[in-house]
């Protein structure tokens, strides 16, 4: 929340007014003209649908969940979407002893029929990354798996795999999308929910075989080099190329752009999809064009609204 207010404050001249909260953000504008602004934190799902209902919220930024959202869209509710910077992806341990095999990779890769995802999980607010991304072909996943040298057993079970995950809804239902999937490759995995200080404890130390995050891409800011780069605290998967290391010599910042053939080839992880912006809006609210900029993470979209 507070990164995304920023922005107003720093360049559109907004002030917080001393009576905010952690949970209530009073931001005073920068001209009589302009309306004050307040920001409410509301961690229950159906509390802020319940407070949309009853007229208590005006707008809504990535707040609700995508069935809630889909839901107010159907309606007839004025919800306006925007490409995002959010990436989610998988993740895998390549000191595993099965995952450091890099067709089982390709394997898993190729097993997840992301697209379906997009389409009836995630109701179109998430999107493909495109750009060769491994497409969903299971017989070339069943294939590659049986020449690793993991047939099924009599069980039907290839192998087995540790899977973490966070209590966050997003989190919690991605990891039942990729087990349904890799059940079907026989691959049987082992979800393992932890609160995020000892998820991320597992990570560093290596305690896991395959994980799912998402990070944050923006103009000025992209994380993927450190994801990568040997030695970082943040390339949980163990991965080393000298190459992909020397992009970054001089300060400079490769984009994920730029890092995807090495991605793609090497698959220390999967890019999933990315998640739109999503704006609900009350009838109250008048809106010309398009208030969301593509990639903006901001609020700074606010300022194209009126009052009617």
């Amino acid at each position: 929340m507070a990164r995304k207010i920023l922005p107003l404050i720093t360049r559109e001249g907004y002030r917080m007014d001393s009576d905010s909260t952690l949970d209530r953000f009073l931001l005073n504008p920068p001209e009589p003209n302009h309306p004050l602004l307040e920001f409410r934190v509301v961690r229950d799902d159906l509390t802020r649908g319940a407070l949309y209902l009853h007229g208590k919220a005006d707008a809504m930024y990535d707040s609700l969940s995508l069935s809630k959202t889909d839901h107010f869209k159907q309606k007839g509710e004025t919800v306006i979407t925007a490409p995002g910077s959010h990436l989610s992806f998988l993740g895998f341990n390549l000191k595993s002893p099965i995952l450091r095999i890099l067709s089982v990779r390709s394997a898993i890769a190729r097993g997840l029929p992301v697209s379906l995802w997009v389409r009836t999980k995630y109701f179109s607010f998430a999107e493909e990354l495109g750009t060769g991304a491994p497409t969903f072909v299971p017989e070339d996943a069943a294939r590659l798996l049986d020449q690793a040298g993991f047939p099924r057993g009599p069980d039907g079970v290839r192998f087995r795999l540790r899977y973490l995950t966070t209590p966050v809804r997003e989190g919690s239902e991605l990891a039942l999308l990729v087990r349904e999937a890799l059940a079907k490759l026989g691959i049987q995995l082992e979800i393992v929910p932890l609160e995020p200080s000892l998820f991320f404890s597992r990570l560093k130390g290596g305690d896991f075989d395959l994980f799912a995050s998402r990070i944050f891409r923006s103009a000025g800011e992209d994380p993927s080099l450190e994801l990568l780069r040997t030695g970082s605290p943040r390339n949980y998967f163990s991965y080393s190329n000298a190459t992909l290391d020397s992009l970054g010599d001089g300060g400079r910042t490769p984009g994920l752009q730029e890092l995807l053939p090495f991605i793609l080839r090497d698959l220390p992880w999967v890019p999933l999809f990315t998640w739109k912006h999503a704006l609900l809006l009350s009838n109250r609210i008048e809106v010309s064009g398009d208030p969301l900029d593509s990639g903006e993470d901001s609020f700074r979209f606010l300022r194209k609204l009126r009052i009617k």
